[in-house]
């Protein structure tokens, strides 16, 4: 009798807890049927991929759209109150999805959705794109003119460095040339642009520099591209102005004398070492088989018609007009120096002259006037009726030992060298 009674209540407690479990059931389904009461959600294919490209106040949106042919529409949202909207022909486009539209300057974030013809939509797609304007342009600036070699059938402009995080892509120069008005595009990397056939002693030129944005993202170019204002270079007046050393290039023709081990070679005659530093001055080899007289040649860079050149001896041991130290030496110079290296006819002999010490006095012995005229330099007038020269060659007929030395050789030393001439104002 006791079992039957425990089955009994084992019965009734799984009864209840049946009802108690249908209760929650049906309130879960009621609860459900609150969100569904008009009918299933339905979403329309949405972007599968989205790319904002940066523009000029302005961006492009690309993408990819899944194949949904009930997708009629694109709504893309950015800001608080900003929108467009657009037609989808599936059929038309494919799954393609290429727009462009107007965009206040800076960082924005899109959203996108696609609806059907029913007005069903997308599940929201997002991406992040840039647009440019004001203050963006603001930061640039027409790319600096360092110096100008004119000349009659080819002006070259050198360029100063500019900031490659600006976006520099190309300098644009106009210009009336014998042939008519002329256009020179030079990509900025370049660091010249050639104007061929600039009449520069009754024109002028104008020029500007065009920038696009840095990709923020690989690959995600800007449309667009900004241009600075003209900036404008009238007729040139030459004045007497010192030749731009960073653009000398050392030549070593054929004839040229090597480097003595350990000297900084011709590039020393201008790398600003000027005081007792063997790395940082010229100093030709006094071994054997050197020519004679000793000569070195370095381009100037540039054409120009000098005036006047200015040597500073290098100091020995025993001061600045000792051993290695200029004493006859020639100046020569030319624009196209013959491939053989020889002093031939395409050389202009600029001027013969003599590096003396003020005092007179002899080998090691120096006065102060002596090292002060050693440390302002040594100054010689060049032909001015000579033409214009690219590459300058110092000639040693004798050092301040008064000697090719015992083998012949007229080595020599130059600690720095500066050279100047008529030059565009």
């Amino acid at each position: 009798m006791r079992n039957i009674h425990n089955k009994k209540r084992i019965l009734a407690c799984i009864s209840m807890l049946l009802c108690f479990a249908t209760m929650l059931s049906c309130t879960e389904w009621d609860e459900y049927k609150k969100y569904t009461k008009d009918g299933e959600i339905v979403y329309t294919g949405r972007f599968d991929t989205a790319v904002v490209f940066p523009g000029k106040e302005r961006v492009r949106l690309w993408g990819l759209l899944t194949p949904d042919p009930k997708i009629v529409k694109c709504k893309i949202l950015w800001g608080t109150t900003d929108s467009v909207i657009y037609d989808i022909n599936t059929a038309e486009s494919g799954n393609v999805f290429d727009q462009t539209f107007s965009v206040t300057e800076g960082t924005k974030s899109f959203t996108i959705y696609t609806y059907d013809a029913d007005g069903n939509s997308s599940v929201a797609v997002t991406s992040t794109g840039n647009s440019y304007g004001a203050r963006y342009r603001n930061t640039l600036y027409n790319r600096k003119i360092k110096s100008i070699d004119y000349d009659t059938d080819t002006t070259t402009i050198y360029w100063d460095i500019i900031d490659k995080m600006l976006g520099p892509v190309q300098m644009e120069i106009r210009y009336k040339a014998i042939t008519g008005d002329t256009v020179v595009i030079t990509p900025a990397t370049q660091s010249t642009s050639i104007l061929k056939g600039l009449q520069y002693q009754t024109e002028g030129f104008t020029y500007r520099t065009v920038f696009k944005p840095l990709p923020v993202k690989e690959n995600v170019v800007c449309i667009d591209t900004f241009c600075t204002t003209y900036s404008s270079k009238g007729v040139p007046t030459f004045v007497e102005k010192e030749l731009d050393r960073s653009l000398f290039k050392a030549a070593s023709l054929t004839g040229d004398a090597n480097a003595q081990g350990g000297s900084g070679g011709v590039v020393g005659m201008w790398d600003g070492k000027a005081q007792g530093d063997y790395g940082g001055t010229n100093f030709t080899d006094i071994g054997s088989g050197q020519s004679s007289p000793q000569m070195v040649t370095f381009n100037l860079g540039l054409k120009a018609k000098l005036s006047k050149i200015t040597i500073y001896p290098f100091k020995e041991w025993y001061g600045y007009y000792d051993f290695s130290t200029l004493h006859q030496f020639e100046i020569w110079g030319s624009s196209t120096p013959s491939s053989s290296g020889a002093l031939d006819g395409s050389w202009t002999l600029l001027t013969s002259a003599v590096l003396a010490k003020p005092s007179g006095q002899g080998s090691r012995s120096e006065t102060a006037a002596d090292v002060a005229a050693a440390i302002a330099g040594f100054t010689f007038d060049l032909d001015t009726n000579a033409p214009k020269v690219k590459y300058i060659r110092i000639r040693c007929l004798q050092n301040k030992e008064g000697f090719y030395n015992s083998n012949n050789e007229a080595f020599f030393s130059v600690a720095e060298v500066r050279l100047y001439g008529l030059l565009p104002q």
